[in-house]
């Protein structure tokens, strides 16, 4: 008698393609909820008027290149220098870790609570390949609500010119968009995977995510005008990322920000490893 089973004939793929259907699931899991498309519309207005910008900036300087210089001094939310990119991207990023405070569950928690990991885990993948499976998730969304609006920005603000020396003359612009972009991106997948393991429920959850990124900055402000010492200001994890995102835009020029920059990197790759080691123990079959 023939058996009625057959044997699989197609060519098995790596265990690391299993990285991508997991990232892509969590971003599913993400817009199917109405909070998402609120805080995106919030971050959407923000695109929309520097587009809006750009545009009415490029259409007056065509019609009269005299008072391009005065509109610029105007409408100085879009010059097309780095600044104005950073400054940009820094206010879709408010939103976004907004966003991922409550996403928090639906991505990491969830897996915890509902016996989502024991899944994922009995299937031919090793824990590395979950941990950058919900990595590349997180960071999906960061990027989608930071680095594509800004890049979008960047190659309007180079069309609407006459020529091609825009993008010739402002290249270091597109790698700090993507470096600040992957920087953010990578701290804030990391800190959220770690927070989320630990604390799988939302409102514990978002608590610590407003002590990272609330309660430690009014602390370090307190502590710089007590003791006069900007060093206290390290204690701003938001503002360390601005500040090496200050340095991929090349736009790093004032003094004591200077003196500043090796302790941010320090502190930001200190939180980045400490997340890393607190995610593996929580990560087990």
């Amino acid at each position: 008698m023939e058996s009625p089973y057959r044997g699989w004939s197609q060519r098995l793929r790596p265990a690391w393609m299993a990285c991508l259907p997991l990232a892509t699931n969590g971003v599913r899991l993400i817009v199917r909820k109405k909070l998402f498309w609120l805080l995106l519309a919030l971050a959407a207005l923000n695109f929309l008027f520097a587009f809006a910008t750009i545009y009415l900036k490029a259409q007056v300087s065509a019609e009269n290149p005299a008072i391009s210089q005065f509109v610029d001094r105007v409408l100085t939310s879009m010059t097309g220098e780095g600044k104005s990119f950073r400054d940009f991207m820094f206010a879709q990023g408010t939103v976004t870790m907004l966003l991922l405070a409550f996403a928090g569950e639906l991505l990491v928690g969830g897996d915890y609570r509902h016996g989502g990991l024991t899944f994922y885990l009995s299937r031919r993948i090793a824990r590395r390949h979950y941990v950058i499976g919900k990595l590349l998730s997180i960071s999906l969304v960061v990027s989608l609500t930071t680095t594509v609006p800004a890049l979008i920005l960047y190659a309007e603000y180079g069309l609407l010119t006459d020529s091609t020396s825009y993008f010739r003359e402002n290249w270091r612009i597109a790698v700090g968009i993507v470096g600040y972009g992957a920087l953010m991106a990578l701290v804030l997948s990391l800190l959220l995977f770690a927070l989320a393991s630990w604390f799988p429920r939302t409102v514990p959850l978002v608590m610590c995510w407003a002590c990272v990124f609330v309660l430690l900055p009014a602390l370090g402000a307190l502590l710089r005008e007590v003791f006069d010492d900007r060093r206290w200001q390290l204690l701003m994890l938001w503002r360390n990322i601005r500040l090496l995102g200050s340095w991929c835009f090349g736009a790093v020029t004032a003094e004591r920000d200077l003196l500043l920059l090796p302790w941010a990197v320090a502190v930001v790759a200190g939180v980045s490893v400490v997340c890393l080691l607190a995610v593996l123990p929580r990560v087990r079959r």
